[in-house]
């Protein structure tokens, strides 16, 4: 009885211990053979079928010392590097500039239905950029905020955001020509998914964003609801995705929002927004796979064409935006050799959408903007990328300036 009751002691300190595990297991090995409660034989039995159970335990990465929700914890991350060049017409000199943008992101699947994510990036405090430009003697710039929120999944087909959020799980939109990329909005959104017929998907998207906080209690917070319809289908040689949105803004007219780009309509010349931008859009991708029987370099893979469009329900002049664009080359780009090119032209007017939320890298952001886009990514090696990507934009009706 004293032999066995020694033998569960060992094994629960080793799963325990396991970081120790190597070299303190064998010195207590040694003092139970020294003291007769082990033969040799029994020690070296104990040790090996210990060591199995370990090895177990970490490839299924269970710990009996954290909990659960700890041990679900993951991170990931992505580290970009890149030279910036940008030019406009009427400016005396051209800007260069060498720019990182890191992100680190937690996740920790709390139950299984539930899961809480944490995210840090580079950066300032402008929403549209996680881009920290090289400046300053080598200062050692901020990390910020990115995300923080929670996530509740009832089942693969419901999925319900609250926090500071990703955008695009819950707002689909091909091109950035309303949103960009960086954008992470705070507030809550839904996604709802069913299988209607065939390979045919239909999915509703929607959410409150917060905007603002007012501190004016006579005056509301300003604020964004959405809701988007589309429907979805992947088979072996196709795939399609078609969706209708409608943005209804509440609290933006008559004031300003931060990180404008300053080209919407202002009211009487001061800085206050005209307009309220109730808008609708419509958003559409269409791809095809191996359409010429499989070219070399795997330029056929997936062909696809795209599109947005958007009109301000409140606007006068210039309240349409649209965008359209095709993608070639590899699906996804991730192993070494996988590449893929895309163009794509944006027509954005005036007061079609807010300026504080198109794609910075096109105009600084601004509307009033046409603007042509070709970009090409090459996998050097898995998970590392080298990209090029080319903007060439001027005003719709603005003084002429182009920009490159």
């Amino acid at each position: 009885m004293k032999k066995i009751i020694w033998l569960l002691v060992l094994f629960f300190w080793a799963v325990t211990i396991q970081p120790t595990w190597a070299g303190e297991i064998d010195v207590l090995l040694e003092k139970l053979v020294e003291k007769g409660v082990l033969s040799p034989m029994e020690a070296s039995i104990v040790k090996d079928e210990t060591k199995q159970q370990v090895k177990q335990d970490l490839s299924k990465r269970d710990s009996y010392a954290l909990p659960q929700w700890v041990q679900n914890m993951k991170l990931k991350g992505d580290l970009r590097i890149r030279h910036q060049y940008e030019r406009r017409k009427n400016d005396t000199e051209p800007r260069n500039r060498g720019r990182v943008r890191y992100r680190l992101q937690v996740q920790s699947q709390v139950t299984d239905q539930v899961k809480v994510v944490a995210g840090l990036a580079s950066g300032s405090s402008d929403p549209r950029s996680t881009n920290q430009t090289f400046q300053n003697t080598f200062d050692t710039p901020d990390i910020r905020l990115d995300l923080a929120y929670a996530e509740y999944t009832p089942n693969s087909n419901v999925s319900i955001a609250v926090g500071k959020h990703e955008r695009k799980p819950y707002l689909w939109a091909p091109t950035d020509m309303l949103w960009d990329g960086d954008i992470n909005p705070e507030g809550g959104s839904a996604h709802i998914q069913k299988e209607l017929f065939g390979d045919m998907i239909g999915f509703l998207n929607t959410g409150v964003w917060i905007l603002d906080d007012n501190d004016q209690v006579d005056e509301p917070d300003p604020f964004l609801v959405f809701v988007q319809g589309g429907l979805e289908t992947k088979k072996e040689n196709v795939d399609a995705k078609v969706a209708v949105t409608s943005y209804t803004f509440q609290g933006i007219e008559d004031r300003t929002l931060d990180n404008s780009a300053g080209t919407n309509s202002l009211e009487g010349g001061a800085s206050n927004l005209a307009f309220d931008f109730d808008s609708v859009g419509i958003s559409a991708e269409v791809g095809l796979h191996n359409l010429l029987g499989g070219l070399p370099l795997s330029i056929d893979e997936r062909i696809a064409v795209f599109g947005d469009f958007i009109h301000n329900m409140d606007g006068a002049d210039q309240k349409n935006g649209w965008a359209s664009g095709v993608k070639f080359g590899n699906a996804k780009i991730k192993e070494k050799g996988q590449w893929q090119g895309k163009y794509t032209y944006v027509w954005l007017g005036k007061d079609a959408f807010p300026d504080t939320f198109p794609d910075s890298d096109r105009y600084g952001g601004a509307t009033d903007v046409k603007s042509h886009e070709f970009a090409l990514e090459y996998a050097l090696l898995k998970n590392i990328i080298f990209g090029v990507d080319y903007y060439y934009s001027n005003r719709i009706k603005g003084t002429d300036n182009p920009e490159h």
